[in-house]
């Protein structure tokens, strides 16, 4: 493997990388050094939200050196630096160095043990937060938190013990300091009653000799459950209930996100309102006011909705100068049910090579066999960059296209998104796509026993056992 295949591979967790390792000696591991002291440098998932940080298998990739001194080093520093900013980074750092600990490492204990307290420290002193209500050390101390009790020991006396600190510790600055309450670390207690289960919580909160802070965390625990529960019956009470009060509210200078939730619309369907989602309609076809037509689109512009609006309205928004409306009235055509015209202006955009993603999506609601060539060429034309994120929705809808029935699918792009793909949580369909067409060599399940997604791991093992047992 060249430097850099390494690199693009790594880049998407690709079990290559790690198996390609495996198969060198020492001397030549060296050359790749770097490239993985790269990735430990930097946030290596494209969304962690959905396919989880990549420390697992950056892991495993630097468990692969015999010295492992210089890749503690990095993330040590990458710790220390990223604690101040936002993104996955610090979560990414935080959960590689747990694994450490679990293997019993006292250098990366000792490293989060201190950047815990520093980040308590720092918190404990801040007094305003940043624009938009942002405070990345809040943030990231929540994940030192969740790292601390539930993944860096397995002995649960030991997760107690430090579950009993981390809350005491957070009692201690909810009680010294008013810009933080329960809410900022709801995640953290989540992930803990996960871990030691809620009736261990329970009693570890409520207990009769808890320590003083402990119980003043418990208080501000059961005092935020209670308000909550108020604000969402006050919340459902003030929520619009037609396509009329809605309109007259936008009308009147609210939007969207302050009056309801962009799930309303969908709210409706279930409610048996389809005659609201038509007035939506209507009123986003008449509207001639930027904000007010963009906010009703919001509202129709997904799977449940997007029948409602008229094919000529989403059309022409397509085209806007506005890129928010634009982007909106191309998701909403994503959705629309399937239609010859929806197809044919796919098509034409295709031919013209103008908004290549949004017409494959497009195209993909309305796949016929004629297609292919088209659909497999401008698929392949789609940039696949971390900062342009189009491609992920039109990988999705890709894989749509597999799911329908029908014959004469563009198998040939399973490969080819496996391969390319920066997000491993659309890798899994594409693997099990390719597992149900045969289309999984041995080799490349050996490759796949080392993805970054732990769930193709697992599948590649059981295909791998399969193809044994049938073997003796």
């Amino acid at each position: 493997m060249t430097k850099k295949q390494f690199r693009y591979d790594m880049q998407r967790g690709l079990g290559s990388c790690v198996a390609a390792l495996k198969n060198m000696n020492d001397s030549e591991k060296e050359r790749f050094q770097p490239l993985v002291l790269w990735g430990c440098s930097r946030e290596m998932a494209y969304d962690a939200q959905c396919e989880d940080s990549r420390s697992f298998y950056l892991y495993e990739l630097i468990m692969e050196f015999a010295d492992i001194t210089p890749f503690l080093d990095v993330i040590e520093k990458r710790l220390m630096h990223s604690m101040h900013s936002r993104g996955w980074e610090f979560v990414q750092d935080c959960n590689l160095l747990a694994l450490f600990v679990y293997d019993g490492n006292r250098r990366a204990w000792r490293i989060l043990t201190h950047c815990y307290d520093t980040l308590l420290q720092i918190l404990s002193k801040k007094h305003t937060k940043e624009r938009y209500g942002l405070l990345p050390e809040r943030d990231n101390l929540e994940h030192m938190c969740v790292s601390l009790v539930c993944n860096c020991f397995d002995d649960r006396k030991r997760k107690t013990k430090l579950y009993k600190m981390v809350v005491r510790d957070l009692g201690i600055l909810i009680s010294g300091n008013a810009l933080f309450d329960y809410d900022d670390f709801e995640w953290f207690q989540a992930a803990s009653k996960d871990t030691l289960g809620e009736k261990t919580i329970q009693k570890l909160l409520y207990e009769t000799n808890t320590n003083e802070n402990i119980k003043n965390y418990a208080l501000f625990r059961k005092k935020r459950l209670e308000e909550r529960k108020l604000e969402s019956e006050r919340k459902k009470k003030m929520e619009p209930e037609t396509a009329d009060e809605i309109y007259r509210r936008l009308k009147n200078g609210e939007k969207v996100g302050q009056m309801c939730s962009l799930m309303l619309g969908r709210t409706f369907m279930r409610q048996g309102k389809k005659l609201e989602i038509s007035k939506l309609a209507a009123y986003y076809r008449d509207e001639k006011e930027f904000d007010i037509r963009y906010d009703l689109l919001r509202l129709l512009a997904n799977r449940e909705c997007a029948w409602a609006p008229t094919l000529s309205s989403l059309f022409a928004d397509s085209q806007s100068e506005h890129s928010e409306l634009s982007e909106k009235a191309f998701t909403a055509l994503s959705y629309y049910p399937k239609d010859v015209r929806v197809r044919d202006y796919a098509i034409a955009l295709l031919q013209k090579k103008e908004h290549i993603a949004e017409a494959v999506s497009m195209l993909a609601v309305n796949y016929e066999a004629s297609d292919k060539e088209l659909f497999v060429q401008s698929v392949k034309q789609i940039p696949i960059t971390y900062e342009n994120g189009f491609w992920h929705s039109a990988f999705f809808d890709v894989m749509d296209v597999f799911h329908a029935p029908g014959k004469k699918k563009p198998k040939e792009l399973l490969p080819y998104m496996y391969q390319n793909t920066l997000c491993s949580f659309c890798r899994e369909d594409v693997v099990r796509e390719m597992g149900r067409r045969h289309m999984l060599t041995r080799e490349l399940l050996e490759e796949m026993q080392y993805d970054c997604n732990s769930d193709i791991r697992d599948y590649a093992g059981k295909k791998l056992r399969m193809i044994k047992n049938n073997f003796q």
